[in-house]
């Protein structure tokens, strides 16, 4: 039997496209909510989030307790314990607004409550861990510097930057008499990265320098420092996880086609006979 409605027109077919109704022969558009930003929270809602540790997204979490004590003369700081019910690793959150419900037996978060908005510091810092892969050195300072980031203290995560991408041109062998020089033999020694990564990465130069603590604070404010770590973030990706994902694909093909073709030497295909 045919179809009864065509399934031309757009990607997947209209069965596979839930922004489309078919009703007596003709299609409706329906507009649909795009939740993808959800996956670069940390906290999804009062139940799930993006595990820091796994990387699996939407996962479901417990809140294991929490307590608070005196950040200052006048202000209290409350600190809670998470656990992934996937992995079972247990990050670290505070925040100075009371989150949780006063419940002793179900003890949760508030609903209706943007966590993300209201925790000001996390450990990890980041939903989720850098990879392994990536030279250590450079991971701690750019988990440092998210965290003074975090915590607005934009000096200590600028000083963190620079070191960490110092820390990359050693690490990489790069040398150069000056600092963009060096950027640029970078971007010379992996072509296939996006240029303009490193042309961002190019003004970490001066985030440190004493004319931008002294007088121009303006210039680089948490959104450029947010910004430059990201990126860089993207570019030590690219130099040391996306390679080896690549290569390891490849192996797994490689495997995969092998079994086939032994599979294809002691089985005839047709008669399904000895060859």
């Amino acid at each position: 039997m045919g179809c009864h409605a065509p399934c031309g027109g757009f990607r997947g077919g209209p069965f596979n496209d839930p922004a489309a109704v078919w009703s007596k022969g003709r299609r409706s558009e329906v507009k649909t909510v795009d939740l993808s930003e959800l996956d670069l929270r940390y906290f999804v809602d009062a139940e799930t989030y993006n595990c820091p540790f796994c990387n699996r997204r939407n996962v479901v979490y417990v809140l294991l307790r929490g307590l608070s004590f005196d950040w200052s003369e006048t202000k209290q700081c409350h600190v809670y314990f998470v656990r992934c019910s996937s992995c079972n690793k247990t990050s670290m959150h505070l925040s100075y607004d009371e989150l949780s419900n006063e419940s002793r037996y179900d003890f949760k978060f508030k609903k209706d409550v943007d966590l993300d908005a209201n925790i000001f510091y996390s450990v990890p810092t980041s939903f989720f861990v850098m990879d392994a892969r990536i030279p250590e050195a450079i991971r701690e300072l750019v988990t440092e510097a998210e965290g003074s980031l975090k915590m607005n203290f934009l000096t200590g995560a600028s000083a963190c930057m620079r070191k960490a991408i110092y820390e990359l041109l050693v690490v990489e062998r790069i040398s150069g008499t000056d600092y963009e020089t060096r950027i640029k033999a970078l971007k010379e020694k992996y072509p296939s990265i996006d240029a303009e990564l490193f042309d961002v990465l190019g003004h970490i130069q001066n985030m440190t320098s004493d004319k931008v603590h002294e007088q121009s604070w303006d210039k680089w404010d948490s959104r450029n420092l947010r910004l430059i770590i990201d990126t860089l973030k993207a570019v030590l990706r690219d130099i040391y996880v996306e390679p080896d994902e690549r290569k390891q694909r490849t192996q797994r093909i490689a495997r995969l086609r092998e079994e086939i073709s032994k599979t294809g030497r002691t089985k005839s295909p047709r008669t399904g006979t000895s060859g």
